[in-house]
């Protein structure tokens, strides 16, 4: 559940506690996510582009985004 797509792109999870982007679990009610690292539920989420932005990641962070999930999706198949 941490990515979602849509026509105005990839939704991404930010956990401000762990302060990376992480996979989460949807709580009971809507638009509320829990951190499935450290079990807060202090996420935002939205694209990525927005999110690296709003948060000023880096590009540094942004490529070891993009490798955790190139391993998670080479080990899914």
């Amino acid at each position: 559940m941490t990515k979602e797509s849509n026509n105005s792109g990839d939704i991404v999870f930010y956990c401000k506690d762990c302060e990376e982007i992480v996979e989460t679990d949807r709580c009971g009610r809507k638009y509320v996510y829990k951190c499935k690292k450290c079990g807060t539920k202090n996420v935002a989420f939205g694209t990525k582009k927005s999110i690296y932005s709003f948060f000023h990641l880096s590009e540094e962070e942004k490529e070891k985004e993009e490798k955790r999930n190139e391993d998670s999706d080479s080990e899914k198949k």
